[in-house]
């Protein structure tokens, strides 16, 4: 096992929080951060700002993300290292944190986790992925009912929406990984919290 995956019961934990947009991973984010006290770290809060004003000043929409080259070739690196950064500044400090993004482009790479770790210098830590997903007809109506621009594109391909997301395994080693399964209307808050006391 690498030095940095000797765990110990202070080492800090880093919570890879993926799912589509619209499961409810947000919701369940911030649910377990209030409950331990993590630092919770959205890549939309981190970046959104930023990534907007770049877009539009190339020309594009500020929302424009899913057929955007632009904003996949320039800008999307960006944004996860900048969240990344942070998440390091937390852990060098002792600090859980959970990473609330996507990372579906990363999915491919296997040793992801380890060159984040090293890239940003995080030292020892527990890396968790905890994957929330919903059914894909509740999941249909969570998006319709946020009503959020960004969303646009994903109503009006639905079905090649919905086949990439069931397509994009995440093959990341050295890490606990957690499928959620969110579909209630309520969070099951004692099988959540079960996975990380």
């Amino acid at each position: 096992m690498p030095q940095s995956m000797i765990l110990n019961n202070t080492t800090p934990k880093a919570i890879f929080l993926i799912g589509a947009a619209g499961s409810g991973k947000s919701t369940v984010g911030k649910f377990l951060a209030s409950k331990f006290h993590y630092c919770y770290l959205d890549k939309d809060i981190v970046a959104n700002r930023f990534t907007g004003e770049l877009l539009m000043a190339k020309g594009y929409e500020a929302t424009a993300r899913d057929q955007c080259d632009y904003y996949k070739e320039a800008v999307m690196g960006l944004e996860y290292d900048t969240l990344l950064h942070l998440a390091g500044e937390n852990l060098q400090l002792g600090n859980s944190v959970i990473l609330d993004a996507p990372f579906l482009s990363y999915f491919t790479n296997p040793n992801y986790i380890m060159e984040s770790i090293n890239k940003f210098n995080w030292g020892s830590i527990q890396p968790y992925i905890l994957d929330v997903f919903v059914e894909p007809d509740v999941l249909k109506q969570r998006i319709i009912t946020r009503n959020n621009p960004r969303d646009t594109w994903k109503l009006q391909n639905w079905s090649t929406f919905i086949s990439s997301i069931q397509q994009k395994k995440c093959l990341w080693q050295n890490v606990n990984y957690i499928r959620f399964n969110n579909s209630d209307s309520q969070i099951d808050e004692t099988l959540l919290l079960s996975h990380f006391s």
